[in-house]
This record gives structure tokens, C-alpha cells and sequence, in this order.
């Protein structure tokens, strides 16, 4: 059996995976979930990832672990850089750490990378050979499969819609990315982005769930947020789609959720902004919510 295991900032989640009907990974036991100790650094990270993994039984039975992480993953396992959300995490030797810890073979990628991956296989993708997933939340982030492949690129930054520019004419063109750019998408249609702006045009301090509940009541400048922050991404996924040329766009993440008002808009100005072949392209939203990341990564560690 696999196990996949999700390490993001505030919590780590880990679910065994086996074969399903037509070769398919299939979730074969509860998913256990445990706090990140963050602040206590990667080797903490890395013992409370062997005892998940411990906790599934018989340790001969666990063939490979696949991990999905946060922050960018080098092509030997490492962590190249993150944020700061965990402390000493960017440098951490991942991949070495965690075989050293369990004693067989781990697989590590980026935790969007792994919903890419899941996705494209199993979910929202599934029958088109090239995918671009964008994940709309606290940031920003994005993975492409091509030929059914996960490309990581030369550093691991493939698919990374979040810094992606857009032409803006008002105050939100000097917003700041958390990378230190400007002009990214990141700083102006995330979750906390769309916040701000609610912030900045009314005064009022709320989360983007009260936000969505706002404008499906009618407020007006809540509809405009959410609007604006959708046109907004629909116009990155243009430019980035004129490079790639992929089939089908799937969109996960906590802004997602809102739904069709948000969903449709990014679709409307994808199309306005995208060039006629790649305006084709299917926009969906993702299938396999929670468990996308865990199922990717265990599908990554069934192939290596």
C-alpha cells in the first residue's frame, strides 16, 4: 500500500492509498490529521510525518510514501524555498530526511503540483491530456500537466499563475505581492487580496466567506470584489494560456467555493482575453477537494 501525506503550514494530513477498479488509486483508510508543529522546524515536521505513517500498521506494508508540501520543491526532494509559514523549512533535504525516518522510498513535490497531478488523473481533468490547475485561496498557485505529465520546470516554479502580471489603470496596480513584485495577480485576486479591497471601499473588515454571503444578499461592492477579483484571474489565465495551449483550466482552492458568480466570471473574461484557439478551452471547477493533494501525491509515488 501508499500513503499519501499533505504537510501544509497549520496541519498535516496522511490517508492510505490502493489499487481501485481500472488501475485508479482509491482512499483505502481514514485520513489522520495532526497539527503542524511549525515553529518547532523540519526535523519536528519530519518525526510527526514518520509517525503518521508509523500509525497505519505494518510498516512492511507500506511500499512508498508520497508527501505534497508547501513551498517549492527541488528535483532531488529538497525544499528550495517557502515562506515562512514553517520555521526552517526553505533548505530542508526532504526527501533524505523522510527515507532516512520511515526506511523506504518517499517521493516529494509541491502540494499544488499534487493537485495537479490528482486532478488531471482522477478529477475535474481527467480525459484531456493537457491541464493547467490554478488553486485561488490564501494565494495564489498553479501546476500544468502536459502529455499527462506533471512538468515541474528547470527550478520547480512550472505553473505559477499566482505571479503572473495583469494590467490594472487604479490603486490596485501598486498592491505588493508577498513575493515583493507588483502588478501580480496574486496581490490583487487571492482571498486576502479581494479582502483588502472590500477593506479599502467600504471600511469594513470581513472575510471572504461574509463577503460572498454579502453579495449573494446584493451588496453591491461585494459583487464588484468578487467580480473584479474573477476578471482579474481570467485575464492571467489568457496571457498564461496563450503560452501553454491546454485543453482544460481547473480551478480549485477556498475562493472556488463561492461558486458560479465567481466561477462564470472568470470564465466570461477568460474568453473576452484569450486568444481564439486556446478561448476553447474547458474551465472547471476541481472535483477531488481535500483529498486532491494526498491522492497526487500517492499517484506520484505509484509511478516512481
Amino acid at each position: 500500500m501508499i500513503v499519501g501525506v499533505d504537510i501544509g503550514g497549520t496541519k498535516i494530513a496522511a490517508a492510505v492509498f490502493a489499487q481501485g477498479d481500472g488501475g485508479r488509486l482509491r482512499m483505502a483508510s481514514p485520513t489522520r490529521v495532526v497539527p503542524t508543529p511549525a515553529t518547532a522546524g523540519g526535523a519536528a515536521v519530519v518525526r510527526a510525518v514518520a509517525e503518521l505513517v508509523s500509525g497505519f500498521g505494518d510498516a512492511d506494508a507500506v511500499t512508498a510514501v508520497g508527501v505534497g508540501t508547501a513551498g517549492v520543491v527541488g528535483s532531488d526532494g529538497a525544499i528550495a524555498s517557502s515562506t515562512d509559514a514553517i520555521t526552517g523549512w526553505a533548505g530542508l533535504p526532504l526527501r533524505a530526511a523522510l527515507e532516512d525516518a520511515v526506511g523506504i522510498e518517499v517521493s516529494v513535490l509541491n502540494d499544488v503540483h499534487a493537485a495537479a497531478v490528482a486532478e488531471a488523473a482522477q478529477g475535474a481533468g481527467a480525459g484531456s491530456r493537457d491541464v493547467l490547475m490554478v488553486t485561488v485561496g490564501t494565494g495564489i498557485g498553479g501546476a500544468v500537466v502536459f502529455d499527462e505529465i506533471l512538468r515541474r520546470g528547470e527550478t520547480g516554479t512550472a505553473g505559477s499563475l499566482g505571479h503572473v502580471e495583469v494590467s490594472m489603470r487604479d490603486a490596485l496596480a501598486d498592491r505588493r505581492c508577498p513575493c515583493g513584485g507588483r502588478g501580480h495577480v496574486e496581490a490583487v485576486a487571492s482571498g486576502p487580496a479581494m479582502e483588502q479591497t472590500y477593506l479599502e471601499r467600504t471600511g469594513a473588515r470581513r472575510g471572504l466567506r461574509d463577503i460572498a454571503e454579502a453579495a449573494a444578499h446584493g451588496d453591491a461592492v461585494a459583487v464588484e470584489v468578487i467580480e473584479e477579483g474573477a476578471r482579474l484571474l481570467g485575464r492571467a489565465l489568457a496571457s498564461a494560456n496563450a503560452l501553454l495551449d491546454v485543453g482544460t483550466i481547473v480551478i480549485g482552492g477556498g475562493v472556488a467555493e463561492i461558486g458560479e458568480r465567481y466561477l462564470g466570471a472568470v470564465a466570461e473574461s477568460y474568453r473576452d482575453a484569450a486568444m481564439p484557439g486556446p478561448a476553447r478551452a474547458r474551465i472547471v471547477a476541481a472535483a477531488l477537494g481535500v483529498n486532491a493533494t494526498l491522492t497526487g501525491a500517492a499517484i506520484t509515488a505509484a509511478q516512481r
